[in-house]
């Protein structure tokens, strides 16, 4: 994520799924940003 999204959605992380993005609250997530059972993670 830029500093420039995250300026912009402050603690809400948008993840593109590989079915579309869906909108995750920071503070459920892990793995380093990949909410669980999440698809297409870059790690």
């Amino acid at each position: 994520m830029s500093s420039d999204d995250f300026n912009k959605y402050g603690n809400i992380v948008i993840e593109d799924t590989g079915y579309g993005f869906r909108v995750a609250p920071e503070d459920m997530q892990d793995e380093g940003g990949c909410g669980g059972g999440c698809s297409g993670c870059g790690h």
